[in-house]
């Protein structure tokens, strides 16, 4: 690949202007003593403040910044996407853009997906045993640790986290998947096809930190429907059981209530 690098950092962003600068900042303080070499890749998700712009200029600065993108606002899965297109690394971490979770993270992701026998696809979470969460809204915190927790029964082992997009993966990997989800399905997209074609997926502990500045892009009314439907694509067979094991319950506390 023309231009490779060792490690490719892709960061999604939509209107993130007032964070461009400290991110471009954060991610060169953490990767100072990388042995290796690196880009970090931005890519627009159709900002309508001056994201762009900032992004460009960081950039013009710094060699290793590269700019993506495309207009208009498409969502996190076509970022993502676009990111993986553009990304030049033997290893690539997707990131959330206001660092969240400390740009640390990339190193111990990377870290994982070098060493010796390593995970073709690794996830930072912080509901697995010894990962945390900081600062956080329960309001914010409540729907994903639930939804979270439904789609353990989605795979073939226990994954923690889901839906988080810090994440690690060996190019070979990236190249096995066909991703075509726009939005923040393809979290779910990535895992699935990840297990259907026998690739090694693992999770490290990771620590969530409430955002510094900016507005979250979270939208969280559907987070529970939305994963209780992939579920039952997934699984319909369980969901039927679950189903029918609520019905019994619900059947049963009638019964007590009248009897």
């Amino acid at each position: 690949m023309a231009g490779a690098v060792d490690l490719s950092i892709i960061a999604p962003m939509f209107n993130e202007a007032e964070n461009v600068a400290e991110t471009a900042r954060r991610v060169r303080e953490a990767l100072a003593a990388f042995p290796g070499s690196w880009e970090l890749v931005m890519v627009d998700d159709g900002s309508t403040d001056a994201s762009r712009a900032r992004a460009e200029a960081e950039a013009a600065r710094d060699p290793r910044i590269r700019v993506a993108g495309y207009t208009p606002n498409a969502g996190r899965g076509r970022a993502l996407r676009t990111g993986f297109a553009a990304a030049r690394g033997r290893f690539v971490v997707s990131v959330d853009f206001d660092l969240s979770y400390e740009p640390s993270h990339i190193l111990r992701l990377h870290a994982a997906l070098a060493r010796e026998g390593g995970p073709d696809l690794v996830l930072a979470s912080a509901y697995m045993p010894g990962g945390t969460s900081e600062g956080v809204s329960w309001r914010r915190l409540l729907p994903s640790r639930l939804g979270n927790w439904l789609l353990r029964f989605a795979w073939p082992k226990r994954i923690y986290t889901s839906t988080c997009i810090v994440r690690g993966y060996r190019r070979e990997a990236l190249e096995r998947l066909a991703l075509a989800e726009d939005g923040k399905e393809i979290h779910l997209e990535i895992l699935s096809q990840a297990f259907d074609r026998g690739l090694r997926v693992e999770e490290i502990p990771g620590h969530l930190r409430a955002r510094a500045r900016g507005k979250s892009k979270a939208r969280l009314g559907g987070t529970i429907g939305s994963h209780l439907r992939f579920l039952a694509r997934r699984r319909p067979g369980l969901c039927v059981g679950v189903g029918a094991a609520a019905l019994a319950a619900a059947g049963l506390v009638v019964w007590a209530l009248i009897r």
